[in-house]
């Protein structure tokens, strides 16, 4: 357990910002990333021990807050959870820690307000910068339309057998015989479909959709193996990827460059406090507390 200025950590906090930056990462790379854990972990940890140090900031500069802003807040709040169909009973109920809740907001956003003062504006060159820097991110997605030739396995008793007759089907659509006539006469796929229709190129460590994206127009696919079956393709139709222009994606590179040039101004002014701070691992398995003081690097 990590312990800041003697503050112990909510072990939650750490569970949900590991499961976070490791969701974002197998989301990015289409792959289980159960290997990177420790340096998931880690990252999470620099991400907790900021976002602490920040919040216990905030509170020595701004200690007390005007009780009538606060019961602003409070009231807004209220409002907020009525029209999301609360009730007043349930609210109640939460009267106290809606209460800390609303302050600490509002503690923190006074902070913010004070410490990222003229550091989060946005140019037009920085927009400009980031357009051509992450040009990639601003492409339209490739797509394909296919038709699809199936035959099952688990329909034939010799797999050897079977893969030489789907070599001479295909010997005899690349030599150019009519690739729907011959598919709707041969495919064991249940439905009959044969048009796979448009497919987006979003899964590119899905073997069939590699295979796609690799063919050129009219080309036919080797004879392809995948979930117990052979696939025969062919690319009927291609949507090739563009560059979106720069003022379709103009609003979304400004969220983003602000977010950016926040989050850069929010690490260093915690790696500044770093420099004081008292970072411990504490732990409380054994019988007598054992604990470790190490200086955590700045995120």
């Amino acid at each position: 357990m990590l312990r800041v200025n003697g503050e112990l950590i909510d072990p939650n906090l750490l569970e949900d910002a590991f499961a976070r930056i490791k969701s974002e990462a197998e989301a990015r790379l289409q792959v289980s990333c159960c290997e990177r854990d420790p340096e998931f972990m880690t990252q999470a940890e620099e991400e907790v021990i900021d976002s602490v140090l920040i919040a216990q900031e905030a509170e020595t500069r701004f200690p007390e807050l005007p009780g009538d802003e606060i019961k602003a807040r409070f009231e807004k709040t209220l409002q907020d959870y009525r029209k999301h169909g609360a009730s007043w009973d349930m609210l109640e109920a939460q009267r106290e820690n809606l209460l800390d809740e609303c302050e600490a907001n509002l503690r923190m956003e006074k902070f913010l307000d004070s410490v990222l003062a003229g550091k989060t504006d946005v140019s037009e060159d920085d927009l400009q910068t980031y357009y051509q820097a992450n040009q990639r991110e601003f492409r339209t997605v490739a797509e394909v339309r296919v038709l699809h030739l199936m035959k099952a396995l688990e329909k034939h008793e010799d797999p050897v057998l079977l893969l030489e007759e789907m070599g001479e089907l295909r010997e005899t659509l690349v030599e150019g015989a009519d690739f729907e006539q011959i598919a709707k006469a041969e495919t064991e796929k249940e439905s009959g479909e044969i048009d796979l229709g448009w497919i987006t190129f979003d899964r590119p460590s899905n073997p069939i959709e590699s295979i796609m994206f690799t063919m050129r127009l009219d080309e036919v696919s080797p004879v392809v193996a995948y979930e117990q079956s052979y696939h025969i393709l062919k690319v009927a139709e291609t949507k090739p990827a563009t560059l979106r222009p720069f003022d379709e994606v103009r609003e979304d590179i400004a969220h983003r460059v602000e977010f950016e040039k926040r989050r850069n101004a929010l690490r260093e002014f915690a790696s500044g406090l770093r420099e004081d701070a008292t970072v411990e691992r504490v732990d409380f398995s054994g019988d007598e507390e054992e604990q470790n003081e190490e200086t955590a690097a700045p995120s």
